[in-house]
């Protein structure tokens, strides 16, 4: 499956994996995209990118595609990315059709067009649309890019029943003595039965946070309120819960993996350890 799509994109400049690495590097999907104004301004709170590869068949002008709508997901934009010029859309049966030529958003040094197909998809996507093309094509493929702000999580594909309990564990200390810090943890997707569907990155350090709060709390713990007041409960009676050595501070894991027959680049939110804290 994995064979299959990249070879679907073998004409083009650019791979789902090139754009995921361009992602990464960038650090946020609005960065990696090379738009026009307006079209970055839809993109302002997107942290989804879904892909999927047509062939286009030898030798023919009009061929039909359906546009998957995902119904937990805000679309921004979809892309239709080709190295054809003057794509049409073509709307409607029979002498009743319409023809729509294609807005271009965005194009590259090496001729990879980008086209606009959100409005098509926003009002006909109960039914099929037809690519029309200037000329016969031979041996040409094209990929739609949907971009999204999507509520799903990362675990919405599977059940935790099916995860392995066996897991890759960091030795951390024990002494009690040292305080609150952020410790190396790396984790492996292949321990999980979705790790299957994860293409990139297979591994990644989440960190962890583990170690004493010290008496009285300073501000470089990012104390609450709460865990203040635990403190000074302590300090006074020596009994009591004292605050926990906890995350404060998350950033967001970009991940590449398959969902179904689409090929998908996310931000999953809160995913790596920032900064730790007493709470």
């Amino acid at each position: 499956m994995v064979l299959h799509a990249i070879l679907a994109l073998e004409d083009q400049t650019e791979t789902i994996i090139d754009f995921y690495n361009k992602i990464n590097t960038s650090g946020s999907l609005l960065k990696a995209t090379s738009f026009d104004l307006d079209t970055q301004l839809k993109l302002k709170y997107i942290n989804t990118v879904r892909m999927v590869s047509y062939k286009i068949p030898n030798n023919r002008t009009l061929f039909s595609i359906r546009l998957k709508r995902n119904l937990n997901e805000q679309i921004a934009l979809i892309e239709l990315r080709c190295n054809i010029s003057n794509v049409y859309v073509r709307l409607g049966k029979n002498i009743h059709h319409r023809i729509y030529r294609l807005e271009m958003i965005s194009t590259s040094i090496n001729t990879i067009q980008s086209y606009d197909l959100t409005k098509f998809l926003n009002n006909y996507y109960q039914r099929n649309i037809y690519l029309l093309l200037e000329y016969p094509i031979i041996k040409h493929s094209l990929s739609i890019i949907y971009y999204s702000k999507s509520n799903k999580n990362l675990f919405s594909f599977s059940t935790t029943k099916n995860f392995k309990r066996r897991f890759r564990r960091t030795i951390l200390s024990n002494n009690p003595s040292l305080t609150c810090a952020k410790h190396e943890y790396e984790i492996d997707f292949n321990q999980f039965t979705f790790g299957q569907w994860i293409l990139q990155p297979k591994r990644f350090n989440a960190y962890t946070c583990s170690g004493s709060c010290p008496n009285p709390l300073s501000p470089q713990y990012y104390p609450s309120n709460h865990a203040i007041l635990l403190s000074l409960i302590h300090s006074q009676k020596e009994y009591g819960q004292q605050p926990l050595c906890v995350p404060v501070r998350l950033k967001p894991l970009c991940l590449l993996y398959y969902d179904r027959d689409e090929l998908v680049i996310k931000y999953h939110r809160d995913m790596i350890v920032q900064e730790c804290g007493c709470r």
